[in-house]
């Protein structure tokens, strides 16, 4: 299971960054290809919106999972983005980061 929790908007949030909806709600947010979100990444410029299609993604898929009928809005995740400082955004790209690092060698 491809879980991360963070504090976001003042209260700890479970993101699920390991299911299918997490792909159709990153690529959703940020209007981008998802099997290249590190581009996003890469790219200073863009590193708001990859922190905002991360917790958009990782927040609606959760709530898809446990079966939650009302999803965040990209507006709302743009709100606590915008208000996190860098230290707590580098922490939260670090673990999602980290759940997603292959367990054995040759595992992807």
């Amino acid at each position: 299971m491809k879980t991360i929790t963070h504090s976001i908007g003042g209260q700890d949030r479970i993101l699920d960054v390991g299911k299918m909806w997490f792909t159709k709600f990153f690529g959703e947010s940020t209007s981008s290809d998802p099997l290249f979100m590190t581009d996003l990444l890469s790219k200073p410029d863009k590193q708001f919106d990859f922190i905002c299609g991360l917790v958009y993604a990782g927040m609606n898929c959760h709530f898809k999972v446990i079966n939650e009928p009302n999803l965040v809005t990209l507006e709302k995740v743009q709100e606590w983005v915008g208000l996190m400082d860098q230290n707590d955004a580098a922490a939260l790209i670090s673990k999602f980061a980290e759940v997603n690092q292959a367990q054995q060698q040759g595992e992807k």
